[in-house]
């Protein structure tokens, strides 16, 4: 992208938008937000690439996806929220990918924590790190996956592929930091509530794996700390979670 193309990106987003860098390719948009951070980056700060050679998922998990298919960026955030609230910011980038989808007449769903469904297949994943002062999230939207890598063929689906047409990652990139901005800004309360009525785990039997354990339980409700409440009264803030009906 040359500067031309840099200042259109800018131009395109909402005000809240601090700063933007671009790069064709990188290693991880979050590790360049995070790098950033430490230099100074303030509140609203973008990181946006075309391709990772090295991107990153919740539990240790590779993002995969062919250079150019998606949206991929991570954004700077100097929260205000206490650090045991910090877990909301990544709640909240679930649920303003969800409302962004929604308002291209899509319906989108939340497996829990924040991994963005569209009939049954993940379409958007997020990554929230923090470090002292800052949080990082990385979001990346599944767009154009014509060509599908094998190891997500049968688990993941691109916007295009279910608008049934053309879509502009400009226009999706707006459109998210433009529902995510109030939503990290605003009170803590705003995105327990606005998340439930995106969450389809709620409701559904599960099978959640710990790390030291699984537990099977029906969630039933996501606590004001963003943790999965089961019916047996497991309060699940960190796991690998899986839907079983």
């Amino acid at each position: 992208m040359n500067d031309l193309g840099l200042q259109s990106l800018i131009d395109a987003l909402p005000a809240w938008v601090s700063g933007v860098r671009f790069f064709p390719e990188t290693d991880s948009t979050n590790r360049r937000a995070m790098l950033w951070a430490t230099e100074g980056a303030a509140h609203g700060s973008l990181v946006v690439a075309d391709f990772q050679t090295a991107g990153r998922g919740r539990m240790g998990r590779d993002w995969v996806a062919p250079p150019g298919s998606g949206l991929l960026v991570s954004i700077v955030l100097r929260p205000r929220l206490e650090p045991d609230l910090h877990p909301l910011l990544g709640l909240a980038a679930g649920v303003a990918v969800c409302e962004c989808l929604a308002g291209m007449g899509l319906e989108p769903g939340l497996k829990w924590p924040n991994d963005v469904l569209l009939a049954g297949r993940k379409v958007s994943g997020i990554l929230a790190e923090a470090a002292p002062g800052v949080v990082v999230l990385g979001i990346g939207v599944n767009i154009g996956l014509a060509v599908m890598p094998a190891e997500i063929a049968s688990t993941s689906i691109g916007v295009e592929e279910a608008t049934g047409g053309q879509v502009d990652r400009l226009e999706v990139l707006a459109g998210l930091i433009g529902h995510l901005a109030p939503l990290v800004d605003g009170p803590p309360d705003q995105v327990i509530s606005r998340y439930r009525d995106w969450c389809r785990t709620l409701g559904r039997r599960v099978r959640v794996d710990l790390g030291s354990g699984l537990v099977e339980d029906l969630a039933v409700d996501v606590d004001a700390g963003g943790s999965l409440v089961l019916a047996g009264g497991a309060v699940i803030r960190a796991g690998d979670v899986t839907q079983l009906r």
